[in-house]
């Protein structure tokens, strides 16, 4: 189904949301929508195979996925109407339960992104994520191998005083241990597989090795729903 974005599709968007304007978007709504929505969409659903080897119980519904051109400005912070980008999030319904890994893929001006992280992650979560890496250690460790193995990046903000227990575990991991939040980014600005189609098998390879880490953070999920604290954001 997806066989690459028109090269013309940033440069759609860029220009949409330049004019930032209702009645620039209708006029161009059409050309918008099959040069990114569509696409976007399209890519999801062929990532959904292995996704759902991944996480049976990841939303795959590719209309749910994808972002929408028009920004929510009741909530957002920037006040432009229209975005000049565009993402995949893959991950279990955020408003069914409140933590839990997220993957995503994001298209920008300029270049892509592809990443791995925890969804809404806050002090409760995090210490039972530091539990789970008391428990286990070496697990975790080849998890986030493996993802740095794939080029990705992160950029910890960490405690000022080192957690208790980070002295239990190796000193390469003490900053993951340490950390406040945890996602890994991969970002690229060869825009050739966009548009040539191979981005979904550079996508496929990325989320592969990502798997390790998406399924130690389920693991943390699944620990807190058992204990009833994985509850549903729209009953807090």
């Amino acid at each position: 189904m997806f066989n690459g974005f028109p090269r013309d599709f940033l440069l759609l968007l860029a220009e949409n949301s330049f004019n930032d304007s209702k009645t620039y978007y209708e006029a161009h709504k059409e050309e918008i929508k099959n040069a990114s929505t569509i696409p976007m969409r399209n890519l999801c659903a062929d990532l959904s195979g292995e996704l759902f080897k991944i996480d049976s119980e990841m939303n795959l519904v590719p209309s749910k996925m994808v972002s929408r051109i028009r920004r929510d400005t009741r909530v957002a912070k920037n006040e432009n109407m229209y975005r000049s980008n565009m993402w995949a999030m893959f991950m279990r319904d955020k408003y069914a339960w409140g933590y839990f890994p997220c993957m995503w893929f994001e298209v920008q001006p300029g270049g892509w992104s592809c990443g791995i992280g925890i969804f809404n992650s806050d002090p409760k979560f995090m210490s039972f994520y530091r539990d789970v890496i008391l428990e286990y250690p070496d697990e975790f460790g080849r998890a986030v191998r493996s993802v740095l193995k794939t080029g990705a990046v992160t950029d910890l903000e960490q405690y000022k005083k080192p957690k208790p227990g980070s002295e239990r575990i190796d000193k390469k991991l003490q900053p993951y241990y340490n950390a406040k939040s945890l996602f890994f980014i991969y970002y690229s600005e060869d825009l050739g597989p966009l548009f040539d189609g191979s981005i979904e098998d550079i996508l496929l390879e990325k989320y592969k090795a990502f798997r390790p880490l998406y399924k130690y953070i389920i693991r943390i999920s699944e620990r807190l729903t058992e204990k009833g604290l994985n509850t549903p954001r729209r009953m807090r």
